[in-house]
């Protein structure tokens, strides 16, 4: 655990992938054929506390969907790549607009087209149920399972370690 706080110490940014991480990976539809996902709220406050510490996030996902594009937005998060069929070279370009390094990347994700940000992320996380492959390529698996709070997990830790988490009230 203190190699994952000395790397959680460096991160400037905080990757994700929605699909498994901040949703339970299930895809739900409605009768007119509309894209639904479940958001968890823990993981929504984790989002805002993040940012008011000055992390940088990025949501990076292979689908698209409105209702992620509405919640992410509505968390401020200021980073959407939605439809990315390369997710490395999604995350890489946002990282060269903000002259980011990878070491200074946390990335969290669950299935193998994430293998390739978590093979360069300074800290690379999957949830517990990711897809077989995932955690041999990562330095910590979350306690908590996509869309039960994963995502809030990793921005915590990261945040304790580098002395930025608050427990006050006012958000």
């Amino acid at each position: 655990m203190e190699e994952v706080l000395a790397r959680a110490k460096r991160v400037r940014l905080v990757g994700f992938d929605v699909d498994g991480v901040c949703t339970d990976g299930k895809l739900y539809y409605g009768a007119s054929g509309e894209m639904m996902h479940a958001f968890h709220a823990r993981d929504g406050l984790g989002i805002v506390r993040a940012r008011q510490s000055g992390l940088v996030l990025a949501a990076i996902t292979g689908r698209v969907s409105r209702n992620v594009e509405a919640r992410l937005s509505e968390l401020r998060v200021p980073h959407i790549v939605q439809g990315a069929a390369r997710k490395e070279e999604a995350l890489g370009a946002i990282l060269t607009r903000l002259a980011i390094g990878w070491s200074e990347v946390a990335f969290i994700g669950d299935d193998v087209n994430d293998v390739p940000c978590l093979r360069r992320a300074g800290l690379a996380v999957c949830v517990p149920d990711a897809a077989d492959d995932v955690p041999a390529h990562v330095h910590l698996v979350t306690e908590r399972k996509g869309g039960e709070g994963a995502l809030r997990e990793l921005l915590e830790l990261v945040l304790k370690a580098q002395g930025g988490w608050r427990i006050d009230i006012g958000a």
